[in-house]
């Protein structure tokens, strides 16, 4: 499977041909686990768009210019300094070393091998709650400590206080009440605790966490706000790449609460808490156990939108496998940036797969900072001839700046070239419909979280009309996969029904079980893979 795959090898000349179907790109974040041509240094980039020198024959010697080449994206003539680095069709670039541990003494873990648990162990936790927790976190622990051992784990525990650890000796480090109504208050207030706060190794440490775990006790309140505030300054300043939060109730202490008034709203405090993890590089997962009482997942789920994590709503008796899940999930890159070149003339219209807010990054400067990725985020982007093309080809090259597990900054480059056609039929002779159909599935499934559930719906049907409508003369390579993707499309589309009929059925005057788990399928559905679509066998088409 390439990093990049577009929804056909043929792009449209103008807007009028194939304009019901949109031409989708695809950059599959699980290739950077895979081998390709890597080079130390940087690539030689356009002074103007940042497209990359792709081989040696575009290098053009001049009198009166010297060294050059002239973009084969924008035209821009650039005059080369220096040695000559060349990108081809598919190259990861070291751009910087990873850090040296001897001499590296304020980093204590490195890249995605480190888990901060946020355990929930208010009052409403006692019983079946806590119980499945300790039994989930020990199961995650000893999976850790035999398949990752040097995985940095590190623990907050809050109900009315928050309570960070040093795993080193098990003594509480405590965060100061009177700091929990301003979240500035709290950031200044853990940075003094910071030298007592103590990440440990999994592997060597694997027994005394496990007893940590076992003292966990419920006690009073729900101060979830000002947990999540203190877990973010201990990441920044510990390289936590994920931050898994457990609970079950309501937060209502603090900044952050969900009941009552509020100075800052908690959709405002959330979003902007998510937006801060996604610049330092930190995954946020949620994870609700179902109690009976709502949690205000649709605010909570703010966290993961907006860092490239996962929501799940789950049972108690559920929570192993949606726990082993995130212990187990590898983050290929952190701190990432995707910036997608094209020529003059096609533009993005769209993009899925990340939160709202970098969709309009994305659309404005075609880059954008995403967060984390593992080995089933996918990115895509909806592109379009902004005028007719006269070319019969154009390159288009994504280019993906990444921190990988050991520290080192990277640049992934992939090109492809496409051919343009003014004839529908030379489009649906290589068209995959599966691209478009993961696109399609997570704007629905955005539109879904942020309460368009009816926008969502009808956008996958008009698609799927859009389909249907060329099945009949469509290659037969192509019918079949027409066929597959409309089922698939069928049972996304019957979801957001699903989802409609949870929120008619919940209170509108409170939180609710059911309004929970719709969020969590809607925040799902935006995340969705094609793997997860087509039960893993994409690679098939």
């Amino acid at each position: 499977m390439p990093m990049l795959r577009t929804s056909s090898e043929t792009f449209p000349a103008s807007k009028k041909v194939l304009s019901d179907i949109p031409f989708v790109l695809r950059v599959e974040f699980g290739h950077l686990a895979h081998e390709t041509t890597k080079i130390v240094g940087k690539p030689i980039a356009c002074h103007k768009c940042n497209g990359f020198l792709l081989s040696v024959d575009q290098i053009k010697e001049d009198s009166k210019v010297g060294k050059h080449f002239v973009c084969p994206f924008c035209g821009t003539l650039n005059v080369i300094e220096g040695e000559v680095v060349v990108a081809g069709d598919d190259t990861d670039f070291v751009i910087k070393p990873p850090p040296d541990p001897s001499t590296d003494t304020e980093t204590i873990s490195v890249g995605g091998r480190s888990f901060l648990g946020l355990i929930d162990v208010s009052g409403s936790m006692a019983g079946a709650n806590l119980a499945a927790v300790k039994r989930s976190l020990n199961t995650s622990i000893d999976s850790l400590a035999a398949n990752a051992p040097d995985t940095m784990f590190g623990l907050i525990e809050f109900e009315s206080s928050v309570v960070a650890r040093n795993l080193e000796n098990g003594n509480p480090v405590e965060l100061p009440r009177d700091s929990f109504a301003s979240l500035q208050d709290i950031m200044d207030s853990t940075k003094k605790l910071l030298d007592d706060v103590k990440l440990v190794s999994v592997g060597k440490n694997k027994d005394k966490l496990k007893t940590h775990i076992q003292a966990l006790r419920d006690k009073g309140g729900t101060a979830l706000g000002p947990a999540v505030a203190m877990a973010f300054v201990i990441a920044k300043h510990r390289n936590v790449g994920r931050v898994v939060l457990l609970t079950d109730g309501l937060a209502n202490e603090g900044i952050g609460a969900l009941e009552g008034y509020q100075v800052t709203p908690a959709d405002e405090y959330y979003g902007n808490i998510g937006k801060m993890f996604l610049d330092e590089g930190t995954a946020v997962d949620v994870v609700g156990i179902a109690s009976g009482r709502g949690m205000e997942l649709q605010t909570l789920g703010l966290l993961p939108e907006a860092t490239g994590g996962q929501m799940y709503y789950v049972t108690p008796s559920e929570l192993d496998k949606s726990l082993s899940e995130l212990a187990g999930a590898t983050l290929l890159g952190r701190d990432v940036e995707v910036r997608l070149i094209t020529p003059p003339g096609v533009i993005i219209k769209d993009a899925s797969g990340v939160s709202r807010a970098v969709v309009d990054q994305l659309k404005k400067k075609s880059k954008s900072k995403i967060g984390v990725v593992g080995e089933d985020h996918e990115l895509y982007f909806e592109v379009e001839p902004e005028k007719e093309i006269k070319e019969a080809e154009i390159p288009i090259q994504v280019q993906v700046t990444y921190t990988d597990e050991k520290g080192a900054r990277r640049v992934r480059a992939v090109t492809t070239k496409l051919r343009v056609s003014k004839k529908e039929e030379e489009i649906m002779k290589t068209l995959d419909p599966t691209v478009g159909a993961t696109f399609v599935t997570q704007k629905a499934g955005e539109e879904s979280f942020s309460g368009e559930r009816e926008k969502g719906r009808k956008r996958i049907a008009s698609f799927r009309k859009a389909l249907k409508s060329r099945a009949k003369s469509a290659p037969a390579s192509v019918k079949a996969m027409l066929d597959k993707t409309d089922n698939v499309l069928n049972n996304e589309e019957e979801e957001i029904v699903r989802q409609e009929a949870m929120i008619a059925a919940a209170p509108e005057a409170a939180p609710s079980g059911a309004a929970d788990r719709a969020f969590t399928g809607s925040l799902a559905q935006m995340k969705r893979s094609s793997k997860k679509l087509f039960d893993d066998d994409v690679d098939d088409v």
